[in-house]
C-alpha cells in the first residue's frame, strides 16, 4: 500500500527530476547535432557515418530520400567532391525532445570555383537517437546547389551529377535475330541493320543536342547477358559513370566488370536487386552513329 509520504516523494521527484531529465535530453540532442555539424564541416565521411543511427534517413531539400547509412555516406562523399569547400553555420536552435530544428547558413562553391560561390540562409531538421542522428533533412540548400551545378553544366555541355538520364538501349534474346529484324522492318517499318534499329531523338533540355536509343535482338545462345540468366538486358544512359560506379560499389551493388572506354562512350555492367544484368553507358552521341553494338552471337 502506498502511503501519503510515499506519494509526496513521488510527486516531488516528478516536479524536480522530470524537468531536469527533459533538460538533459534536450541538451543531449543539441550536442549530437553539433557533433554532426562538425563532422560535415570537416568533410569527415567516416565520422559522419559513425554519428548516423541504425536506420538513418537523409532527405534533401528536393525531397530525395536515402535510407541507410551506406547510401547516405556515399551521397556525402559525392557531395563533398562537387562542393569541396562546403560549410554550414548554425545560428538558432529549437529543440523539442529528440527533434532539433536548426537555422543558419550554407556556403561553398561548385567544384571550388569562385564564380559559383554562395553564402545563403538554410535550415535543417534532425532527430537524435542517443548520441547519433536518426534523421537529417535539409531545406533550401539542395535547390540552390543543384541550380548552380545545372548552370555550370549547361555552360560546359556536361552534367556531373551521377544519375540515369534515359534509356540507351533494349537488348533481348530470340531464336532467329535476323528473321526478327526483317519481320519488324517489313511489318512495323523499323529501319533495321545487322545491329538492330536505332531511334534518334533530341535532348529535352537542349534540342540542339542529339541522343538515341538502340533496339537489338540477340541470338538465344549469347553470353552477353551473363551472369544474369534473364533473356533481356536494359542499357541506361548515365552521367559521370566513374562517380556513379563509386557510389554503387559503396552501396554494396555488384559491379560485374570494369569501366570500358570506347570511341562512343564509357560502359560498365551491374546487377540489380533481382539479378538482372544492367548496362550503364555514358554516351558520346556524336560518335555513336559511326559505330554501333548489338550483333548476333
Amino acid at each position: 500500500m502506498i502511503t501519503f509520504k510515499k506519494c509526496l516523494v513521488i510527486l516531488l521527484w516528478v516536479i524536480v527530476a522530470g524537468p531536469a531529465h527533459a533538460v538533459a535530453k534536450t541538451n543531449g540532442a543539441k550536442e549530437t547535432v553539433l557533433a554532426f555539424r562538425d563532422a560535415i564541416n570537416a568533410h569527415d565521411v567516416v565520422r559522419i557515418t559513425a554519428l548516423m543511427a541504425s536506420g538513418h534517413v537523409f532527405v534533401d531539400a528536393i525531397g530525395n530520400e536515402l535510407a541507410g547509412k551506406e547510401k547516405a555516406a556515399a551521397a556525402w562523399e559525392a557531395y563533398f567532391k562537387l562542393y569541396p569547400n562546403y560549410h554550414v553555420e548554425f545560428t538558432e536552435f529549437f529543440v523539442h525532445g529528440d527533434t532539433v530544428a536548426v537555422f543558419g547558413f550554407a556556403l561553398g562553391s561548385y567544384k571550388g570555383s569562385k564564380e559559383n560561390y554562395w553564402h545563403r540562409p538554410a535550415s535543417w531538421r534532425a532527430v537524435a537517437h542517443g548520441q547519433q542522428v536518426k534523421l537529417w533533412q535539409a531545406y533550401g540548400e539542395a535547390q540552390m546547389t543543384t541550380g548552380i551545378a545545372a548552370q555550370n553544366n549547361a555552360a560546359s555541355g556536361t552534367n556531373s551529377l551521377p544519375r540515369v538520364t534515359g534509356i540507351g538501349g533494349l537488348f533481348f534474346k530470340c531464336k532467329d535475330a535476323k528473321a526478327l529484324r526483317e519481320w519488324y522492318k517489313q511489318h512495323l517499318g523499323l529501319d533495321t541493320n545487322p545491329y538492330g534499329a536505332k531511334f534518334d531523338w533530341r535532348l529535352g533540355d537542349d534540342p540542339s543536342k542529339y541522343g538515341c536509343t538502340q533496339w537489338s535482338p540477340f541470338g538465344e545462345k549469347t553470353t552477353y547477358f551473363a551472369p544474369s540468366t534473364k533473356d533481356f538486358m536494359v542499357n541506361y544512359r548515365v552521367n559521370n559513370l566513374e562517380l556513379l560506379v563509386e557510389q554503387l560499389r559503396k552501396g554494396g551493388i555488384t559491379i560485374v566488370d570494369t569501366i570500358e572506354a570506347t570511341d562512343y562512350g564509357k560502359f560498365v555492367h551491374i546487377l540489380d536487386c533481382e539479378q538482372n544484368k544492367v548496362e550503364l553507358w555514358e554516351p558520346k552521341d556524336a560518335d555513336y552513329d559511326k559505330v554501333v553494338g548489338g550483333y548476333d552471337k
